[in-house]
């Protein structure tokens, strides 16, 4: 019986370790959407497979749409938006899983783990957050 709990022990110990570094090992994310449009508001949609985080209108140049989350424990997290102005829209994957030989994402975001997509007239651009500057992604689609 000794044996018994001993070993039951060491299992639920084992287990709480695991969990421990797992959790420990989940990067944190946060993913913004800023309005840098000279003269147009921007409504942004922006949702996962388990998450739709609803419609967010902004407003004026400088406002910005922001959430953070966790990546799940298998690296498969995607979110995607769709970004719309008064003449022009836009869909994209806002954040998508990478391997290890592809980080292109990663390396922009930076250690920190931010993600910043910057809607301009010229389209979206994704801030290279280590070289402090801009990168032109994606153009807008006319119509709607």
């Amino acid at each position: 019986m000794v044996k018994k709990k001993m070993m039951m022990r060491n299992v639920v110990v084992l287990w709480l370790a695991t969990a421990a570094l797992v959790g420990a090992q989940v990067p944190s994310w946060s993913v913004s959407i800023v309005n840098e449009l000279s003269h147009l508001d921007l409504n942004v949609h922006c949702r996962s497979k388990n998450d739709d985080l609803g419609n967010h209108h902004l407003v004026k140049r400088g406002d910005i749409y922001k959430w953070s989350f966790k990546e799940n424990f298998w690296g498969t997290t995607l979110f995607w938006c769709t970004l719309e102005k008064s003449d022009a829209y836009v869909s994209f994957e806002s954040f998508w899983p990478e391997s290890w030989t592809n980080t292109w994402l990663r390396d922009r975001c930076g250690p920190e783990g931010t993600c910043i997509w910057v809607a301009k007239d010229g389209g979206i651009y994704l801030k290279n957050n280590p070289a402090n500057r801009d990168e032109f992604v994606h153009k807008w689609w006319i119509g709607k």
